[in-house]
């Protein structure tokens, strides 16, 4: 591909962004078709359709509906995926399933604990609460010593049980009895509850009853379908759903763990939650959960799939951080609404897959699902290999219609730049109003900046275009705690990834298994498919495995580099484990960073670079990702600062001196040269694309966003002979619509006129702060468009001399009118509370200054 053919395809790239298309059962055909051609004539080429709000699931209307839809996407050759089920999360299974049989229940176990001091005879020791199906199903005594459990001498009491522990009266009647010997002792029960809201994934009987009930009837009325248009089945967010201190448990799961492990795990559950210390049984016990609920819930779903030629795509949380729990527990390694291990379900997905949902992030915040979550992503696809690196994300949800174009652009390069190049819009409804999680992209024709829906849609279509295939480059591996830090203390791994994405350093995560099966050294560089690194860093990790530490040798004794940040682990899980952790701390190229503040010197000292290097202004929010695509090295910088310029100087690895790029703006399609030595400005809100390109790019000259405004002559525009034309007549200035209406919404021309001398040279127009989108013309001229800041235009080719007119049109948010829509009135309290977190009111107008530099 040449270097024209090359910018002619991001210019023109195919139809790739999908969105959520969601169907209730009670639209009219007219109605699903003019939602479906809304979402195909914006440029959209991919429907998810969503099940959730179905009245009639899996019945008639609900196939008939999904077979009008794939007619017209086969018609139009658009690709098509169907969410699994009715509800969220999978594995709800429309309630259905859960009733089949009892065993085919969520179950998950909790503990109650006593202590006594002996010896005692004969002590009635109360049994715990319990309703059914509850049940108690295990008690067990430890002798204890200087405030120490021996979990190793523990009296197996679960004989005692002879009554119905499942009857409802308890008290001292049902007790257990026991006499208690010398010492200190705690006695523990451990109960099993169960929870109909959701299939017990633990069960590989219930996990066929799902297939069989939601993948076969679908198989049964849409098969003539699969393939193309429909290209596979979509799931959101299965995992444990244990509640706040319980296990996911299950009797099926105790046989495999006492096969791979070689004991019962029963007696030792109870450290879970009283042994604070790292302990092996915690490795064993969340190692063997995890690796057992990827094998019997996910695989046998993607199995189906493939055999049926389909994919399996989706995402496994939402959030990253736990709303009930705050940041102190992330999904990824959790038991409530996540999977447990994010590499070991991946393996079972077609795609790498995220959520973002909620305001979970947003422009100039950063907790730490700013930092951790499309990285887990990508790295998945990276590490999996999978085809094209294809990573997923369901976007925007339930973020409310305070989202514009202009937020959707931000988080989009915030996407895009950590390897996320599948996008799910959520979505486009044929039903309007709709408090149901917007926001929602044509709202029945309302929402004003529908008519700009096109520009967004054709950006995204270029990144998702140029982000796919190819190879990613990265100089660093970080090692995912996964069962490790189940078992011991870990620093969490997001505030490492945001100390590498702060310095321009790109990195892929890394599980153990992957590490163990797809890893190998060549000439000093970790190699995972066609993935190679310069080295690998482990993030404050209490406890490891000999088998990740054989491998950390291995890298080290090849040349590459090994980093413990803050301090090397202190229990090795395995033989020879102490022996192993000695030697690799005391071989070459192997470190241990007391402090992130030393990490860019150490991996500079050591030969780590990044592969594109930056000094100057607004570097922590510079964001870097680096892939070549047919042969051709490019690099995505996104400025994710929200008031703050990126400028300086970059340098890239192996470029020669005197050697040009090829700057390329994916948002309106323009390219420009940059020459050596490489000076770059990227504002806020912005992305560039910079290409290596062998031979020369012709010269052009960057956009005006693009261009430093410093040193130039600057003519402020008198906000007074601004006309703002407001529904109730010509206004003076630039008032915020806020305080004429606040609920607000649409598109407000403002005028004015200034004088030209006609001295030529380059002039540039600033409208300085706008809310949120401008359509400028000069003299009747349109001169461009922008949805994102800075609003800057350069306006000299359409100037003449002497007078010249000049028109702004802004255009909103839908918010505003959406907070007092006259449809939403009547909707019960609930949603009308829920209509005041949808529907935010936001700032709208053009507010200035509005600035002229020559």
């Amino acid at each position: 591909m040449t270097n024209s053919d090359f910018i002619k395809f991001l210019q023109d790239p195919p139809r790739l962004l999908g969105t959520l298309l969601w169907l209730h059962g009670d639209e009219t055909e007219a109605q699903l078709w003019q939602a479906f051609r809304n979402a195909v004539d914006s440029g959209i080429g991919e429907l998810v359709l969503e099940s959730r709000p179905h009245w009639d699931y899996l019945g008639p209307k609900w196939w008939s509906d999904l077979s009008l839809v794939l007619d017209w996407c086969g018609k139009e050759n658009i690709k098509a995926y169907l969410f699994d089920e009715k509800w969220y999360p999978s594995g709800v299974a429309g309630h259905t399933i859960q009733k089949l049989d009892p065993d085919y229940v969520r179950m998950a176990v909790r503990y109650q604990s006593i202590r006594y001091t002996g010896p005692q005879s004969d002590v009635s020791i109360m049994l715990p609460w319990t309703e059914a199906p509850s049940r108690i199903m295990g008690a067990y005594a430890y002798p204890t010593e200087d405030g120490r459990t021996n979990w190793e001498g523990y009296v197996d009491l679960s004989d005692r049980l002879t009554v119905d522990v499942s009857a409802h009266m308890h008290g001292i009647l049902n007790a257990l009895r026991w006499d208690v010997p010398q010492g200190e002792w705690l006695i523990v029960f451990l109960i099993a509850d169960r929870c109909d809201d959701y299939i017990d994934p633990l069960n590989p009987y219930a996990v066929q009853a799902y297939i069989d009930r939601l993948f076969e009837s679908t198989k049964h009325n849409l098969g003539s379908y699969f393939g193309k248009p429909l290209a596979g089945i979509f799931f959101d967010e299965p995992g444990y759903f244990s509640e706040v201190e319980k296990m996911p448990y299950s009797p099926y799961f105790a046989e495999a763990f006492a096969e791979a492990r070689g004991y019962d795990p029963a007696p030792y559950l109870a450290l879970l939650w009283l042994e604070e210390e790292a302990h092996p049984f915690k490795y064993d016990f969340f190692e063997t959960l995890n690796s057992y609920y990827a094998q019997t819930f996910c695989r046998p779903l993607q199995d189906w799939c493939h055999k049926n030629g389909l994919e399996l795509i989706g995402h496994w949380y939402e959030h990253e951080a736990c709303p009930d729990q705050g940041e102190r527990f992330m999904f990824h390694q959790g038991f409530g609404e996540g999977p447990g291990d994010f590499f070991k379900v991946s393996r079972y997905a077609d795609q790498g897959g995220m959520d973002l949902v909620g305001n979970q992030v947003i422009p100039g915040c950063q907790n730490r699902d700013y930092w951790g979550l499309p990285k887990l992503a990508s790295s998945a696809a990276h590490m999996y290999n999978l085809k094209d690196d294809l990573t997923l994300t369901e976007t925007f949800g339930a973020y409310g219609w305070h989202v514009g174009l202009r937020m959707m652009k931000w988080l989009t390069d915030w996407h895009a730049v950590r390897g996320v190049n599948h996008y799910i819009l959520h979505a486009f409804n044929p039903r309007f109003p709709d408090l149901d999680c917007p926001p929602y992209y044509y709202d029945g024709g309302h929402n004003p900046q529908w008519q700009y829906f096109n520009i967004y849609v054709n950006y995204v279509n270029r990144l998702s275009a140029l982000l796919r295939g190819g190879r990613h480059v990265a100089p660093l591996l970080v090692l995912y705690p996964g069962a490790m830090g189940y078992a011991g203390r870990t620093h969490a791994i997001e505030d490492t990834q945001r100390f590498l994405q702060e310095i321009q350093y790109d990195y892929d995560l890394i599980s153990a298994d992957i590490l163990a099966e797809s890893v190998f050294v060549r000439d000093s560089a970790i190699t995972v498919h066609k993935e190679q690194y310069q080295g690998i860093m482990v993030s404050g990790q209490e406890v490891i495995t000999a088998e990740v530490l054989n491998k950390l040798c291995e890298f080290a004794g090849a040349g590459a580099a090994v980093m413990f940040l803050y301090q090397p682990p202190s229990l090795v899980i395995g033989p020879e484990g102490n022996a192993k952790l000695e030697k690799l701390l005391g071989m070459d190229n192997v470190s241990v960073l007391k402090s992130h503040t030393g990490m860019e010197a150490y991996l500079a000292a050591n030969g780590i670079s990044p592969t594109l290097a930056f000094s100057g202004t607004g570097r922590r929010g510079l964001r870097v990702l680096h892939r070549i695509l047919d042969g051709q090295p490019f690099w995505l910088l996104s400025n994710e600062n929200i008031a703050e310029t990126v400028a300086g100087s970059i340098s890239v690895t192996g470029l020669c001196e005197g050697r040009s790029l090829t700057a390329f703006e994916p948002l309106t399609g323009e390219c420009w040269t940059v020459n050596y030595p490489c000076e770059i400005t990227i504002p806020p809100y912005r992305a560039l694309l910079m290409f290596a390109f062998d031979n020369a790019y012709p010269q052009g000259q960057a956009p005006a966003a693009y261009r430093r405004l410093a040193g130039r002559g600057k003519t402020i525009v008198p906000p007074g002979t601004i006309l703002m034309h407001w529904a109730t007549g010509a206004i003076s200035g630039l008032p915020s619509w806020l305080t004429l209406d606040s609920a607000y919404s649409g598109t407000v021309d403002y005028t004015w006129q200034w004088d030209y001398d006609g001295s030529g040279g380059e002039v540039i127009l600033d409208l300085g702060e706008v809310c949120e989108t401008a359509e400028l013309a000069v003299n009747g001229v349109c001169a461009g468009i922008s949805i994102v800041p800075p609003y800057r235009f350069d306006i000299g080719p359409l100037l003449r001399k002497g007078t010249n007119t000049f028109k702004v049109s802004v255009t909103n948010t839908v918010s505003n009118k959406m907070s007092v829509h006259p449809e939403l009135e009547d909707i019960c309290p609930s949603w009308k509370a829920l209509r005041r977190e949808m529907a935010i009111r936001t700032e709208g107008g053009l507010l200035g200054p509005v600035a002229i530099y020559r």
